[in-house]
């Protein structure tokens, strides 16, 4: 991938060309940001630019060897790390990243922006959360102390590291502690915070930010073909986040089926109708854990927006037309009183869910509490 292909991020690009052409590369980089920022595309075009043999001054050449290879994500010194888990299609003991290249690889080509339940639909993970585990640490030692094939160096991007369980964090602390010469490890996170200490402590830090206003209005008239008013409604709703974009633009059955969701959720909860709570409970509790936390988070949003037009500020509410029909409705009853609490219980969903709670018991306990809290 090209710097010229990522949107905005204009300084961060400088800072990696730089770094690369004054020869000052360091070992370990920890790029993070929010969803929809561009860290991976990042960490892709850093990569390249590292492995292209005829860089130039402000981006790699993109017609050598190793660009061609690198924009098929094929380069033989370009290696990944990324949560997996069993399938219907890879059923064995130990499932590692090599047993779905071709998957990642079909899933980078076509949004190197995607999300994480994006490539956990991308690969049928069905109601399994995707880790890190520790053969894939052993595996990636094995292939960075062999002699790289192409490149002067070796490349590894560990997507969502954050993912690992703790074994595979202390091998990778070994790594990073006395890593094999001329190579560099990229890791790109959401999360940072959930990573060992010992392990951001040795990492260069980047922090990608979202995109701004003006980049992400023109990637939507240039790659998208949408006129000035509607680029930058939807850059306003997608609030710096190109997933987002891509969801409004694409009408999203995600987006539509979130909110629908939670607009029955909350009427029923207003209602105190017990039976339709548990059959909401139980049709929530039947989507993956992705989903589940994809349908709270959503939930959270809805309540920012809902309290700021409580409170007569409209000009700085973000809402689809879909939820123009809810949203406004729904503000009335969000106020200072109940907001804190209610979104407690949905931050308490969500970690219940990562934490493998069951999901019947979760969306049930939290939908009675939110039930006693709406009217308050």
């Amino acid at each position: 991938m090209l710097f010229s292909e990522i949107i905005g991020q204009e300084l961060l690009k400088s800072r990696l060309i730089h770094t690369v052409r004054d020869n000052r590369v360091s070992h370990a980089w920890l790029m993070f940001g929010p969803e929809g920022a561009g860290a991976l595309p990042l960490a892709l075009a850093f990569a390249q630019y590292i492995l292209c043999t005829n860089r130039g001054e402000a981006d790699s050449c993109g017609i050598c060897a190793g660009c061609n290879k690198n924009n098929k994500l094929i380069h033989p010194d370009l290696h990944f790390v990324y949560p997996v888990n069993k399938t219907r299609s890879v059923d064995k003991e130990t499932v590692v990243c090599d047993d779905f290249i071709a998957e990642w690889r079909g899933f980078l080509l076509k949004n190197p922006y995607g999300r994480l339940t994006q490539w956990f639909d991308w690969i049928d993970l069905e109601n399994k959360q995707g880790i890190i585990n520790t053969e894939e640490s052993k595996r990636l030692a094995g292939k960075l102390n062999l002699k790289s094939f192409e490149s002067d160096y070796k490349v590894a991007i560990l997507w969502q590291p954050e993912k690992m369980n703790d074994q595979a964090s202390n091998k990778l602390l070994k790594l990073l502690e006395e890593p094999p010469p001329l190579t560099v490890f990229i890791l790109v996170s959401e999360n940072p915070d959930q990573l060992l200490a010992t392990i951001r402590s040795r990492c260069m830090p980047i922090k990608v930010p979202r995109i701004s206003e003006k980049s992400l209005a023109e990637a939507l008239m240039a790659r998208h073909g949408l006129d000035q008013a509607r680029a930058i409604n939807v850059e306003r709703l997608a609030g710096g986040n190109y997933c987002k974009v891509l969801d409004l633009i694409e009408g999203s059955e995600d987006v539509s089926y979130n909110l629908n969701k939670f607009r029955d959720l909350m009427r029923s909860c207003f209602r105190k109708s017990i039976p339709e709570l548990i059959r909401l409970a139980e049709e929530l509790a039947a989507l993956n854990r992705e989903n589940q936390k994809s349908f709270l988070e959503y939930g959270l949003r809805t309540l920012r927006e809902s309290l700021v037009l409580h409170y007569d500020s409209a000009d700085i509410v973000y809402i689809t037309d879909e939820e123009k029909g809810f949203t406004p409705n729904f503000a009335p009853f969000v106020n200072g009183n109940n907001v804190l609490s209610l979104t407690h219980e949905l931050n308490k969903a969500i970690q219940d869910i990562e934490r493998n709670a069951n999901g019947r018991i979760v969306f049930l306990d939290m939908a009675l509490k939110l039930s006693a809290l709406i009217k308050n």
